[in-house]
Order: structure tokens, then C-alpha cells, then sequence
């Protein structure tokens, strides 16, 4: 019993010095990794938003005009008032990109058009999309873009480019819907 006890200790003390090793290379470690991140920082390294800012632009200056696409939809729908049934906008999907055109005069100021709509959305699905570039699991030219067209401050239309699949596409309808039906009580 006396010798088991004396290895116990000597194996609990191995432990004990193991352990500390261990913590004092996780230390060194962490440093290494916040160095490497600060020499990133300050060469050429690029991020993630100035990259999707580059490649936004450039899809911008190679895009096709609308009319010469030759895309078929692969969906289109109504968005109605709740209310009256009204038709509020026309939602057509295609592989690509959506197109929302609306039929019913809305203020691109009412809200909740652009603090929820446009911000809590659309700018969140591009947060989303540019974490994953950032991780390597999105490429750039995958990234969801929008353009919102409007005369004099009256809403036109919306083309937006990679939307993603298909939750996305119900994520979007059903937050228009439930937008345009905001603002409707709002005019």
C-alpha cells in the first residue's frame, strides 16, 4: 500500500507539472495567434467587408442590363393586404435573384421599410453571407446584394442578387408581407 501511495504521488505531481506546461504553452499560443492577427492587420491582408465592397462593385459594372437576360422565373406571388386583399407588390423569383415589383405607392421613409426591411434583413443576410466568405465556406461572387429602385422617394422596385435558397426566399416574402402591411397602416 505504501509504495501504491508513493506512485499515486508521484504520478498526481507528473499531472500537476503536465498541466502547467500546458497552460503555460496556451499562453504562448494565444499571444502568437494575436500577433499573426496584428501582422494581418496592418499588410495587405484584406477584409472581409472591403473584399464583398470590391466584388460589389465590380458585379456592378459587368452586370447585364434586366432586359437582356434571357432567365424564365421559377416562382412568382402575390403580396396582399391582410385587410382588404389588396395587391401590395409582385414577388418573381429566379435561380439568381428575386425581383420584387410593387403595385401599391409606398414611401421608402415609412417605416418599417428601412430599419427592418432593409437593415434587420437584407443587411443581415449580407452580415451572414460575408461571415462565411470569411470562414472560407462562401465565395465572394456569392454574396446577397440588393438595389432598391424608387422614384422621388416612392417605391419601384427591389432586384436582389444571390438570395440564397429556398428559407431565404420564404424568409423574405413573408418579412415583406408583413412590412408592406406595416406601412400600409401607417399611409
Amino acid at each position: 500500500m505504501a509504495n501504491s501511495t508513493k506512485e499515486l504521488a508521484e504520478l498526481k505531481a507528473y499531472l500537476e507539472k503536465k498541466l502547467e506546461e500546458l497552460r503555460q504553452e496556451e499562453k504562448i499560443l494565444e499571444t502568437m495567434i494575436k500577433l499573426v492577427n496584428e501582422a494581418l492587420g496592418s499588410s495587405s491582408f484584406v477584409k472581409a467587408s472591403e473584399l464583398v465592397q470590391r466584388h460589389t462593385e465590380k458585379m456592378e459594372q459587368e452586370k447585364p442590363a434586366p432586359s437582356t437576360r434571357e432567365e424564365k422565373p421559377i416562382e412568382e406571388s402575390l403580396i396582399t393586404a391582410m385587410q382588404s386583399a389588396e395587391k401590395l407588390a409582385r414577388v418573381i423569383v429566379y435561380p439568381k435573384r428575386i425581383e420584387i415589383v410593387f403595385l401599391k405607392d409606398f414611401n421608402i421613409n415609412t417605416p418599417p421599410f428601412q430599419n427592418f426591411f432593409v437593415r434587420r434583413l437584407l443587411e443581415g443576410f449580407k452580415r451572414q453571407d460575408e461571415d462565411l466568405i470569411a470562414r472560407g465556406e462562401k465565395s465572394p461572387d456569392e454574396i446577397i446584394t440588393y438595389n432598391i429602385e424608387e422614384e422621388e422617394g416612392t417605391l419601384k422596385r427591389i432586384i436582389i442578387e444571390n438570395y440564397g435558397d429556398k428559407g431565404r426566399i420564404r424568409e423574405i416574402k413573408g418579412s415583406l408581407r408583413w412590412t408592406l402591411n406595416r406601412m400600409l397602416e401607417r399611409t
